[in-house]
C-alpha cells in the first residue's frame, strides 16, 4: 500500500472540513492546491484525476490528493454522490513523499515518566485506500459541527478531532491489512506479557491461553514490536521497575519481586544492561520525593 509517512511533531494542521452531495452529471474542476486535499467518498463514485493518473473513488473509498500536483474531475457522476473532504497542511521543511508499506512494524521507543522532550514519531496516511465509513463518518461529522461554529477555542478541539480521524485511519490499515490476524496476535501477546509480569515466563501457558503454537506467537510479537516475548518482557519489567524505582520506597528487593524477578541478583544485572545504572544508582538520580 502507498501511504504518506509524515515524521511528528510536527504535526498535520487542519485547514477546512467540508461535505456536499452531488447528482448525477457533476464533474470536479480542475484544482492546483498547496495543501493535501483528502477525500472519502460516503455514498456512489467520484471521478478524479492527479496529474494524469484517473482515481475511481467509490463508496467506502477515500484519497489523498497532494500539494503542487494539478487534480481535477475526469468523468462525471454517473449518480448521486457523496463527499467528505479535508484540507490539511504538514508545517515542516521536508514535505512527506510517497512510501510502499506492507505492514506496520510498531517498535517500543526508549521512553521514561521523567521525560522532559517529545518523543518523536510517524503517521501514516494512505494515499488510496477503502475505509470503514462506520467509524470514519461519526467522526468527520463531528468536525463538520466544531467547523461549522468556529470560535478561537474551537480550533484546538477541531485539530484534536482531526488527529483522532488519523488515529482511526492507521489503526483501519492495520487491521484490514494483509497482515492483520498477526497484527490482533501480536496486539495480544504484548497484552498478555503485560498483565503475567509477576509471574515466571512460560511459553507452554501463553500457548494453552492464546490457542496458538509459542513459535508462531512470538513471529507474531516480533513483527509487531520488533521484539521476541522474552525480550518484549524484560522490556515491561524494565518499565514497572523504573517507575517504582522513582515512586516509592519500596525495597530493591520487593521491586524485583513486582517486576517478576525471583533473583536479585539477575534483576541487579539486567536492570544495569538496559539502562546502565544499578537500581540503587537509578532511585537515587531520578526519585522524584524524598522521605526524611
Amino acid at each position: 500500500m502507498l501511504v504518506l509517512e509524515l515524521k511528528v511533531p510536527p504535526f498535520p494542521l487542519l485547514a477546512a472540513v467540508g461535505h456536499t452531495v452531488w447528482q448525477a452529471g457533476v464533474m470536479h474542476a480542475e484544482r492546483q492546491f498547496e495543501a493535501f486535499d483528502l477525500i472519502v467518498c460516503a455514498k456512489g463514485t467520484l471521478y478524479m484525476e492527479e496529474n494524469g493518473i484517473a482515481y475511481d473513488i467509490r463508496e467506502g473509498t477515500m484519497l489523498v490528493l497532494e500539494p503542487g500536483k494539478t487534480h481535477r474531475g475526469c468523468r462525471p457522476t454517473d449518480r448521486e454522490t457523496e463527499v467528505y473532504w479535508i484540507h490539511f497542511e504538514y508545517p515542516a521543511d521536508e514535505q512527506p513523499v510517497l512510501t510502499e508499506k506492507s505492514h506496520w512494524h510498531l517498535p517500543l521507543l526508549n521512553r521514561s515518566d521523567q521525560d522532559t522532550q517529545a518523543q518523536p514519531g510517524l503517521v501514516d496516511i494512505p494515499k488510496f485506500a477503502e475505509i470503514d465509513l462506520r467509524t470514519m463518518v461519526p467522526i468527520l461529522q463531528d468536525m463538520l459541527k466544531v467547523h461549522g461554529m468556529l470560535t478561537p477555542y474551537g480550533v484546538y478541539e477541531l485539530h484534536m478531532l482531526f488527529g483522532r480521524f488519523l488515529v482511526e485511519l492507521q489503526g483501519s490499515m492495520r487491521k484490514g491489512g494483509p497482515h492483520a490476524r498477526s497484527f490482533f496476535l501480536g496486539e495480544q501477546v504484548a497484552a498478555y506479557l503485560a498483565d503475567n509480569l509477576e509471574v515466571p515466563f512460560d511459553s507452554a501457558g501463553m500457548e494453552r491461553d492464546l490457542h496458538y503454537h509459542f513459535d508462531y506467537l512470538a513471529r507474531c510479537l516480533k513483527q509487531y514490536s520488533g521484539m521476541s516475548p522474552l525480550q518484549y518482557r524484560h522490556h515491561l519489567q524494565m518499565e514497572r521497575a523504573k517507575r517504582l524505582l522513582a515512586h516509592s520506597e519500596l525495597p530493591l528487593v520487593k521491586v524485583a519481586e513486582q517486576c517478576g524477578f525471583r533473583d536479585n541478583n539477575y534483576f541487579t544485572r539486567l536492570f544495569k544492561r538496559q539502562t546502565s545504572f544499578t537500581p540503587g544508582e537509578y532511585r537515587k538520580r531520578y526519585q522524584v520525593f524524598r522521605v526524611d
